[in-house]
């Protein structure tokens, strides 16, 4: 008959303990709707429709600013303190922290629009959501999506023609800012080209997990981030960061793989193999053909992505040869707390 005394079944549950407080915790699947792929995810899962009530409140706004002289460097918040875009705002809410993650806004007319007067009704619309965050050095109010004839190499992606990678924005901190919420409005789109493409971060995070969770867990370390499109005389061109974050909200994510390159780079620290391999998992992850949804923006349309939830990319386009008609987006990044 095998006996114990008290103080060595003590000494056991002590040494058990400490076994368990040394051992790490296994990471969890992400569960969810931000877990999604292509065939998962209904077009209307994400679009939201504008009703003909909203699109008559844009209307009065945009005539009430036209009355008072408002100019996108003079609007401000209590400008746009109308019933109708908090109803838009509500669901666009929904879908970002109860749905995928971002939505797509349609049905928003603004022929007889200038540009400006719909910038500053986007704008305004953004108030809902966040705060409007600076884009560059200039501390722009919105950012314009537009080809400059600029190669990558030479200025930031989104002021070329080129295909982008998947990315969250901001992910080296421009102008010290890290938005939780990027838009986009179409004002114009491409000839040819430039449709959009969005992925589940938790998607291939789950698929890092059940394949590789060595490298998944590399992804947790720290990297260089290049920002020198955007810093000041004697500003330290490079942000440090991790790929994944856990947080209190969940697992987060920010990712651009040319801006991990370029600073590992420029900083004369080159990447590990241990941290390329990750990367490059990550990247096979991404770019699974059967994880993105693809759509094109049409003029009106305007996305609103959780930038640390979901990734965005965009195929290369051909751009109409008048300058007027030229594709062109504008981008705002909005973090904190809503202004209305």
């Amino acid at each position: 008959m095998l006996t114990t005394t008290v103080n060595e079944t003590n000494q056991q549950q002590s040494s058990d303990e400490g076994a368990e407080m040394k051992s790490p915790m296994r990471p969890q699947p992400v569960a969810g709707p931000t877990v999604w792929d292509a065939a998962s995810l209904d077009a209307w899962d994400y679009m939201i429709a504008v009703d003909p009530h909203q699109a008559e409140a844009c209307l009065r706004i945009r005539d009430e600013l036209r009355r008072r002289g408002r100019r996108l460097d003079t609007i401000e918040p209590s400008d746009f303190q109308e019933p109708a875009l908090a109803e838009i705002a509500r669901g666009i809410r929904y879908c970002l922290h109860l749905g995928p993650g971002f939505a797509v806004l349609r049905g928003l007319s603004f022929e007889g629009w200038t540009d400006e007067e719909a910038s500053m009704l986007y704008w305004g619309l953004g108030t809902y959501l966040g705060a409007p965050q600076p884009q560059n050095r200039q501390g722009d109010r919105v950012y314009l999506v537009q080809d400059t004839g600029q190669s990558i190499g030479e200025a930031r992606g989104s002021k070329t023609n080129s295909a982008l990678i998947f990315h969250t924005d901001s992910a080296c901190a421009y102008a010290g800012s890290r938005p939780d919420v990027l838009g986009l409005l179409c004002l114009r789109k491409a000839v040819s080209g430039g449709e959009s493409l969005m992925v589940s971060g938790h998607a291939a995070y789950n698929a890092l997990l059940e394949t590789s969770p060595e490298l998944l867990e590399e992804l947790y370390g720290e990297f260089c981030f290049d920002r020198s499109h955007e810093t000041e005389p004697g500003e330290d061109p490079i942000t440090m960061g991790s790929v994944f974050t856990d947080t209190a909200d969940g697992v987060q994510l920010r990712y651009n793989r040319l801006h991990i390159e370029l600073g590992h780079y420029k900083s004369g620290r080159p990447l590990s193999d241990r941290q390329r391999q990750a990367l490059d998992a990550l990247d096979r992850a991404l770019n699974d053909p059967s994880r993105a949804v693809t759509f094109t923006l049409q003029p009106g349309d305007v996305l609103f992505a959780d930038n640390y939830v979901t990734l965005h990319n965009r195929h290369a386009f051909v751009d109409a040869t008048e300058v007027e008609a030229r594709r062109c987006l504008v981008r705002l990044w909005l973090a904190g707390e809503p202004l209305n």
